[in-house]
């Protein structure tokens, strides 16, 4: 029981990271966009750090996907060997 507790908290700790990883990667994404300037713009590195921001994007909203599955299975986990136990056993 107590393992998947600490799984349940590992997962949800899983999908914040994720969520982070997102808005850094949104946050770049948007950067980009200003740092534009109206004279000389590479084209070139500037389809570069899109290519990064996307990738980086997708990888982040795979991860929370993950985490996500992982945190119901653990909370499923968790509610069966709760049940099962029919109780919390404090004696250790």
């Amino acid at each position: 029981m107590l393992v998947s507790a600490i799984a349940t908290f590992q997962a949800i700790h899983a999908q914040h990271s994720a969520g982070l990883a997102m808005m850094q990667a949104n946050n770049a994404r948007l950067s980009g966009i200003r740092n534009i300037g109206a004279g000389e713009t590479n084209f070139n590195a500037l389809h570069q750090q899109d290519v990064r921001n996307d990738v980086a994007s997708a990888k982040a909203q795979f991860n929370y996907q993950m985490a996500t599955a992982w945190k119901k299975h653990s909370e499923a986990q968790l509610k069966k060997e709760l049940n099962k136990k029919q109780g919390l056993d404090i004696s250790a």
